[in-house]
């Protein structure tokens, strides 16, 4: 028993190091030593870290309430632009929080070898996507750059001549159009909340990109393992011992099972996720590229591109997902099996049965994630822009 316990509190996560040493530099990662039970501080510094990065979508949202009510209707789309996508980020987020005990336990399968033996592109691809991780660690640096020098922060002048044009009291120079219930428009007070927004819009947006990557490099691992598992059925069915054939089938099949097996826990971790991201893209889309054609705002068309670079991202994996895992039928059906006993071609034909069933990731109630849902939110933001421009 004590033999067990001292295993458990040795477990390493050894698989995707690059954006799990980002997601902790972020704080929505527990410390190595705290993996297998993150403590109270962990949670605390997390709720204290969205609580501060909450300012530009608290303010956003009074904003567009005040417009509403004094029929100026200024800006709305931004305002909608920033809280939809604001309050998406914030649910994914929360949701992958809230499920750290699966997530821990998914990354720890993966970097676990002992029983199931290890896949032979492991190593490969954990360094390969632990470089891209990075690549794309500046890619959305890049984009949040973008979003920040496009943003309301450099339009001071536009803003306070819209203000004498229309006799309104807008804040400028602030990320997005902001109101108060008590007066911000003065020196330090205004660049203070200036200094919290930009903290607030890089840590969120920043951490639900991320995000979708490692959605990415979770699919790819999966990958791994599903390869391998066509493998092992490829090594078995060559193997010319029937007892040692039989052994390599059933070490084949154990395998096999447990990739399955992760469709239940990955569903339960991202199925919400991925219902999210599919139900706001098209609204963020609609409106962020409605408000560049508007008034030309940068910020919001790359926001929009943002988002639209992450549910690709996400339908490709799922799509991927269900044609590698399909891919293992073909292959298992594909090898001569002719010279097999009996007993073992009947097996093979259980499993060739299993694997008619792709592995998929669910959007419920929406579908599955793949190409043709990718394809439908591009056409659902499609009508909401031809709506917006009517």
């Amino acid at each position: 028993m004590k033999e067990s316990q001292g295993k458990s509190a040795n477990r390493e996560i050894i698989c995707m190091p690059t954006s799990l040493k980002l997601f902790r530099f972020y704080g929505v990662f527990p410390e190595a030593d705290e993996i297998l039970k993150p403590g109270k501080k962990f949670f605390i510094k997390f709720a204290l870290m969205a609580l501060l990065s909450s300012l530009t979508l608290i303010g956003s949202s009074t904003h567009l309430i005040k417009a509403i009510k004094d029929d100026s209707y200024n800006h709305l789309e931004l305002d909608l632009t920033y809280i939809l996508s604001m309050t998406a980020s914030y649910g994914m987020i929360c949701y992958y929080i809230a499920k750290m005990s699966t997530v821990v336990e998914l990354y720890l399968f993966f970097s676990e070898f002992e029983e199931l033996g290890k896949p032979a592109d492991f190593d490969e691809i954990n360094q390969k996507f632990g470089k891209y991780s990075k690549y794309h660690y500046c890619y959305l640096e890049s984009l949040m750059m973008t979003i920040l020098l496009g943003s309301n922060i450099f339009k001071g002048k536009q803003c306070r001549s819209e203000n004498e044009m229309k006799g309104l009291h807008e804040v400028c120079g602030l990320f997005s159009y902001t109101w108060m219930p008590f007066n911000i428009d003065y020196f330090p007070v205004k660049q203070i909340y200036l200094i919290i927004q930009l903290f607030g819009v890089h840590y969120i947006y920043m951490v639900a990109g991320q995000g979708a990557w490692i959605f990415l490099e979770t699919t790819e691992h999966i990958l791994v393992r599903i390869r391998h598992v066509a493998y092992l059925f490829d090594e078995a069915i060559k193997e010319l011992d029937p007892k040692e054939r039989r052994q390599k089938f059933n070490f084949a099949v154990r395998n096999h099972i447990a990739v399955l097996g992760l469709e239940k826990k990955l569903n339960d971790l991202y199925s919400v996720f991925m219902f999210t991201h599919i139900v706001m893209t098209s609204f963020i889309m609609g409106f962020g590229v409605y408000a560049y054609m508007k008034d030309r705002n940068i910020s919001s068309f790359i926001l929009s591109f943002a988002w639209f670079i992450g549910l690709f991202m996400d339908s490709h994996s799922g799509q991927r997902i269900q044609d590698e895992s399909l891919a293992v039928g073909t292959t298992l059906y594909n090898a001569d099996w002719s010279h097999c006993e009996k007993q073992l071609k009947k097996d093979i034909m259980f499993v060739l049965m299993r694997c008619q069933q792709p592995l998929v990731f669910k959007a419920d109630p929406f579908g599955n994630m793949d190409h043709c849902i990718f394809l439908a939110v591009v056409k659902a933001s499609y009508s909401y822009l031809t709506i917006l421009s009517r």
